[in-house]
């Protein structure tokens, strides 16, 4: 494990999916499936042949069949199961698929039809707590990373049909919608108009999948109501040395904690998990969270829902995605909206990251949140945040590339900042820890290039639409493009961070042009050096010292009447006076070199 490419070749999906998220039921012919094939019914028996004609009842059964170094088929039917806890072990690769035109759905959650006592307006229902436990480094027992009830930290669950039930913190805040579980009597308390509706289901199993086969294949299944605690970690989860496993057409729904967990170490970085028109929805704290991963691929995935509640906080660790010390990471084409937490979070030494055509809208926190990490190339995206949240924030990170994207509101649109760790050696495993900082935030030694450093830099910001911030960010006043130079102790010089050319590291000298700001009278730039009203103010300035870098949006434009509020261009803002993209290999991959057009492309 651990190979270090840059490229994955993800597999064919066995039928066409459009638009993000999964595409239940998959299709596909049943015969073009070879090799061992095990079959699984609802109908089933585990004493069966496993064949079509008798298949067996769980997947624990069928996936034990093969045996250490074996490769075999799980032909799921459609249906609903119960399964919990399965197992993928090691040198295993197991591909686990629905049956054509069939969804099994995988549920988590137990019925309580029946069996409830009345007390007066409430009901109760015989039934045993799930533990509170920490987990991802947060003391969630006393209470971190949680919001004034401290409720998160519980994993019960309960539904009354398709809508979830807010757990309170006594007897007495039980109404209609909301449930309390008193843990030492081993009851759950609902109002009775809930519990007589004949149609609660409460939490019951806590996990479903770990994956530890490489090159496993799971596709075509929903998974839905697993209450997994803090230190389950995903409801499904890949684990170290499962490399090159592809998730297809899959929806992981409503789990108490985290939805997925791809975990590596530094020892042991996993390689090439795959998350192909992938659904999560509703996960209670985060969506997808990956550790020591590369070549992280996630395409068209469809992320809503997250903390529904709004029962934690944005820090110090939320996300619909949440990443860690991960490597050549693409994300594009999917959707994240909703999410009452940050929506894309690339935290503590990431490096080499693409987020492509994606739709990051309607988050708390930060859209997109860079933290710490190197080389982002950020590239045709829609982003839009409100209030005091922010669009695109990037904090003490290099390598900074946003070409073609349409950034709307919240507070500093576009915000490059200094962290409290730029400081020289920060970065360095070989050096002391800085104070502030955690021997989490590092990478290892030996995978960690020289632009890592923690310093703030801007190398190309072309054609993009930076408009109408909502609020006052870090600047002081509102803009549309924030840069801050010092951060506690911590200091990055305005030319050091809109910077000239280090070829020794390979670095570029900053470009910026072909951009398009509005915020009404107000500033467009904000910088240490000074604030900026119109381009031409900021272009002269910017060719002076201390930046000292001629032509910085020379062809750039600034003006409410180019720009509706939904971000698209007025019939004012003419595409073709965009700048042709260059011939660059990352940023063709996604647009061709001349395209001429600002902001998101169609």
């Amino acid at each position: 494990t651990g190979a270090v490419t840059k490229s994955v070749a993800v597999s064919e999906p066995p039928s066409p999916s459009v638009g993000p998220g999964a595409h239940l039921p998959i299709q596909y012919e049943i015969g073009s499936l070879t090799g061992t094939i095990w079959y699984v019914a609802t109908n089933g028996n585990d004493s069966n042949a496993g064949t079509l004609a008798s298949p067996y009842k769980t997947l624990a059964k069928a996936i034990g069949k093969v045996g250490s170094g074996q490769s075999a088929t799980v032909v799921v039917r459609g249906g609903e199961y119960t399964d919990g806890s399965v197992s993928i072990p090691s040198g295993r690769k197991v591909h686990l698929v629905a049956y054509p035109g069939e969804t099994p759905i995988f549920r988590g959650s137990a019925k309580f039809n029946s069996g409830w006592t009345t007390e007066g307006g409430l009901a109760w229902h015989a039934y045993t707590a799930k533990p509170v436990t920490d987990g991802s480094g947060i003391s969630f027992t006393t209470g971190q990373n949680q919001t004034g009830s401290q409720m998160g930290k519980h994993p019960d669950q309960v539904w009354k049909g398709n809508s979830q039930l807010q757990q309170v913190g006594s007897k007495g805040e039980v109404s209609a919608g909301k449930f309390w579980v008193d843990a030492g009597n081993s009851r759950l308390y609902l109002a009775s108009s809930d519990a007589s509706s004949n149609s609660i289901e409460a939490s019951d199993k806590v996990e479903f999948l770990s994956v530890s086969g490489s090159n496993s294949v799971i596709e075509g299944l929903r998974i839905t109501r697993y209450s997994n605690s803090a230190n389950n970690y995903g409801v499904v989860r890949t684990n170290v040395g499962a490399d090159h496993v592809v998730f297809r057409d899959v929806e992981v729904i409503d789990p108490a904690f985290i939805s997925i967990m791809a975990a590596g170490s530094a020892g042991d970085i996993t390689d090439g998990v795959v998350f192909e028109h992938v659904t999560i929805d509703g996960p209670n704290w985060m969506g997808l969270n990956a550790t020591w991963v590369d070549n992280l691929v996630v395409d068209s995935v469809r992320f809503v829902g997250a903390n529904r509640f709004g029962e934690f906080t944005t820090s110090p660790q939320s996300g619909a995605i949440k990443t860690s010390r991960c490597r050549y990471i693409k994300v594009f084409d999917s959707e994240f909206t909703g999410n009452r937490s940050h929506g894309i979070w690339f935290d503590q030494s990431n490096v080499d990251v693409d987020v492509a055509g994606n739709v990051i809208d309607d988050n708390d926190g930060s859209a997109l949140f860079f933290e710490i990490s190197d080389d982002l190339l950020l590239i045709n995206n829609f982003i839009r945040s409100s209030g005091g949240n922010r669009a695109v924030k990037l904090a003490g990170s290099s390598g900074l590339k946003l070409v073609n994207n349409t950034i709307i509101g919240g507070a500093d649109p576009i915000g490059i900042y200094t962290d409290n760790r730029s400081k020289p050696g920060c970065a360095d495993p070989n050096q002391a820890l800085c104070s502030g900082s955690y021997s989490s935030d590092r990478r290892t030694a030996a995978t960690r290039p020289a632009t890592l450093d923690w310093m703030p830099r801007l190398d190309l910001m072309l054609n993009n639409i930076i408009v109408y911030p909502t609020a006052t960010g870090y600047c002081g006043a509102s803009t549309p493009f924030c840069v801050t130079s010092t951060n506690s102790t911590a200091s990055a010089p305005i030319q050091t961070i809109i910077h000239g050319a280090e070829p020794g590291r390979g670095i570029p000298q900053t470009r910026m042009d072909g951009n398009v700001y509005a915020n009404g009278a107000g500033s467009i730039v904000r910088v240490a050096s000074g604030n900026y009203s119109s381009v031409s103010a900021w272009t002269t300035a910017a060719a002076g010292s201390p930046i000292s870098i001629g032509g910085l949006d020379a062809n750039s434009k600034a003006g409410n009447n180019l720009v509706s509020a939904d971000g698209s261009a007025t019939n004012a803002l003419n595409h073709a006076d965009a700048i042709a993209l260059p011939t660059d290999a990352d940023i063709n991959q996604y647009l061709p070199a001349g395209t001429k057009h600002f902001g998101i492309l169609p």
